[in-house]
């Protein structure tokens, strides 16, 4: 498993087009002369650079992608993106020496970086902040930390998602109980469950379920409790009392049967 953008995915098959030249991809309607937004993308598994792609379909911005170093570097001094998120973890040119090159230049050191790694096993803390990045985020982390830490630097980042509705059985374990919700509407990255005892937000939990109108795989994630709506009066009153849930770990075929679920509602 390599901990990804985004939340982490169990994914062994690397990306085998990585040293391959990528073509620029707007979202929204936007071309890059339109308005010059433009975000650089970089990432040795194109899986990852896929996910983080995702995260701005709602945004009007114009997505470059690199798998090295070398192509990041090359794509900075080509287009001057307005933001670049780079994994650190990377063969040859690891994100921190990019990190470095980019802010010794007179010109794009104004370029903010955000660099995403693993504590202790791509970098310490210590090492990722002496790059000079102007961010980081450590793994696992969800969509909704990615999407803020992004909206500091750029403030046209959408950070909505598109939910549909749901009426799914979910069998979550929370401090080792076992406990039965229902699901009322799902997201690439999160879901609502209805559920009626008390909650604490914050808490990890695992959760279990299927979506037999797209895919007979038993979908198996790892989240955590981002917001809890239970009591009168609650904060919403037009869901039924539960909580929602973050996702934070996924295997493949899970992601790839919610996303065929949430495209087809």
């Amino acid at each position: 498993m390599k901990n990804g953008t985004g939340f982490a995915v169990d994914q062994t098959r690397r990306n085998e087009r990585a040293a391959e030249p990528f073509t620029d991809l707007c979202y929204g309607g936007t071309s890059v002369n339109e308005n010059g937004l433009k975000i650089l993308l970089v990432d040795d598994v194109d899986f990852f650079r896929d996910v983080m792609r995702d995260y701005f379909k709602r945004t009007p911005v114009s997505i470059f992608m690199a798998a090295n170093g070398e192509q990041a570097l090359d794509i900075a001094r080509r287009e001057w993106p307005r933001l670049i998120y780079m994994d650190v973890a990377m063969p040859g040119m690891s994100g921190i020496e990019v990190c470095r090159k980019l802010k010794e230049h007179p010109k794009l050191a104004k370029i903010p970086v955000i660099l995403i790694f693993t504590p202790n096993r791509d970098a310490t803390e210590a090492e990722v902040r002496q790059s000079g990045c102007d961010a980081y985020l450590a793994k696992p982390f969800g969509r909704e930390d990615f999407l803020n830490l992004g909206h500091r630097y750029l403030f046209h980042i959408d950070r909505r998602e598109r939910r549909v509705p749901c009426q799914i059985p979910v069998q979550f374990t929370l401090n080792g109980r076992i406990y039965q919700g229902r699901g009322v509407d799902i997201s690439m990255h999160g879901l609502y469950i209805e559920f009626r005892e008390e909650l604490h937000p914050d808490k990890r939990l695992d959760l279990s379920f299927q979506l037999p109108e797209v895919s007979p795989h038993q979908v198996e994630v790892k989240g955590r409790i981002t917001w809890v709506n239970q009591g009168f009066p609650r904060s919403n009153m037009s869901m039924p009392q539960g909580f929602g849930v973050e996702i934070h770990s996924i295997d493949l075929q899970s992601m790839e049967a919610i996303k065929k679920y949430v495209e087809q509602s």
